[in-house]
């Protein structure tokens, strides 16, 4: 009972995590997006709510659709490289049970867009736009860790391997995910004098595959039975909504505001336990929604024709959403200490975010236009939510960022780099749900003391667009 008790919250643990964090590839100032949609605002760190002037506003703040002159149609591709580092030790007086891990990773996540925006009255504008959020395929892969009992791999696992892989009392994990997030977003504006107003309907789609293998210390020979697979089903859509509104009080100033409704993806599907062991096999259906929080952002814009300023606050309630993640099963088969269970919880530990973002364009000439931005973003989480897939973000709250536009013809070409700086290296919580799936031996007799750990990372992000105006 204990040790099928240990085993299995540490799969549900990661199966939410990696629901959560993407193995830290979907990424962003609130944790689950990309720095920004498109190369432009890219090179602004993020920061566009009031400045406007792009197709994508329809996605951010619809009201900015009436700053888009004519009709344009836009598309480009966005990526980030996560550049994580994860260590983790064990101590313990049997030095059949000391270990430590050093793994570094690099993990790309693609970002395309597209956004065509097109004027139905002098007042009223258009706008459409399909872009991924964000989402990569990422994992631990083949980290040192004992068994969940502190027993041998025969004795905890019931198989007979031979000699020293079966008596040994460590063994090897992976994790492989496989997550994404869609988005289609319709919206219109409509121009009132100096007030603009808009309204958009996006629709979500999520997509999350998880697979989690166990192996002898060599890595080599998969162990049966201790198996586990997630994938969502095809029927993941739900619909969200953003408002928005701008006021220019001259030329050279404007304030807008943004609303972005919670969205919950039904990430229902069916995972199986037990894997590649007939002894242990069972399959059965989840429920499970992943909630994308409400966000609000406030936004200034100001400066004259050829240099602008972007000031934006936002705010994301993640506390709302994320604090903690159920997952139903069909099938009562998940053991606990007090028996099977069809219900199992994830302790994420989110925390609101604030963040802060300044960019400025700066119009060098008719064909070329230079970019750079800054944004600060309080810590979404603590030492408590920090695990070994999740590292990525945890250390991050600066993003500095720059590019530029080369305009010709009817053509705008738009390029931009930015990095999120890491922070610190931040030091895991003891009692988190990592921590104590990491703990040796049974159930009230496990060194929960023995086991570190901590991660960083860095990402540097990259995007190419362009721009095509037919008017």
């Amino acid at each position: 009972m204990q040790r099928g008790f240990i085993r299995n919250k540490y799969s549900v643990f990661i199966i939410f995590l990696l629901f959560v964090f993407g193995s830290g590839e979907v990424l962003a100032i609130d944790g689950l997006y990309f720095n920004a949609i498109n190369s432009r605002y890219l090179g602004l760190a993020g920061a566009g709510y009031a400045l406007g002037g792009s197709p994508v506003d329809v996605a951010l703040n619809p009201a900015n659709l009436s700053l888009v002159k004519g009709k344009k149609l836009e598309f480009g591709l966005g990526t980030s490289i996560i550049q994580n580092r994860y260590r983790d030790r064990f101590q313990d007086p049997n030095p059949e049970l000391v270990y430590e891990n050093d793994k570094t990773s690099n993990v790309v996540g693609p970002g395309p867009y597209v956004a065509f925006k097109l004027p139905v009255t002098e007042n009223i504008n258009y706008g459409i736009t399909f872009y991924v959020p964000g989402g990569a395929s990422g994992g631990v892969d083949k980290i040192t860790r004992n068994t969940p009992t502190g027993e041998s791999v025969n004795q905890w696992a019931d198989i007979n391997l031979p000699g020293p892989l079966g008596n040994s009392k460590q063994i090897k994990e992976s994790n492989s995910n496989t997550f994404a997030v869609f988005k289609l977003v319709n919206g219109l504006s409509v121009k009132f004098g100096n007030l603009s107003l808009g309204g958009s309907v996006e629709l979500a789609y999520g997509t999350q595959k998880l697979n989690q293998k166990y192996y002898d210390i060599t890595g080599n020979i998969e162990i049966p039975g201790q198996g586990y697979y997630y994938e969502s089903s095809k029927n993941a859509f739900a619909l969200g909504g953003i408002l928005g509104a701008n006021y220019s009080f001259s030329d050279s100033f404007r304030i807008a505001y943004a609303y972005q409704s919670h969205v919950g993806i039904p990430l229902n599907g069916g995972y199986s336990i037990g894997t590649n062991d007939p002894n242990y096999y069972r399959k059965t259906g989840v429920s499970y929604t992943f909630d994308l929080p409400e966000k609000h952002v406030l936004g200034l814009a100001f400066g004259p024709e050829n240099l602008k300023f972007a000031l934006d606050f936002v705010y994301t309630n993640y506390g709302s959403y994320l604090r903690k993640a159920n997952q139903t099963l069909e099938d009562p088969w998940l053991p606990t200490p007090l028996g099977k269970t069809g219900s199992a919880d994830a302790h994420l530990n989110f925390r609101d975010q604030w963040a802060v973002i300044l960019g400025v364009e700066y119009k060098a000439s008719s064909s070329w236009i230079l970019r750079g931005g800054y944004s600060y973003n309080s810590p979404l989480v603590k030492s408590n939510a920090l695990g070994g897939t999740t590292g990525g973000f945890f250390s991050l709250t600066d993003i500095v960022s720059a590019g530029f536009s080369y305009l010709f013809d009817s053509w705008s070409l738009d390029l931009a780099v930015s990095y999120n700086i890491p922070r610190k290296t931040i030091e895991g919580g003891k009692g988190t749900d990592w921590d104590l799936s990491h703990a040796v031996g049974s159930l009230g007799n496990a060194n929960l003391t023995g086991y570190s750990y901590n991660a960083r990372a860095g990402i540097p992000s990259f995007s190419i667009g362009a721009v095509k105006s037919f008017d």
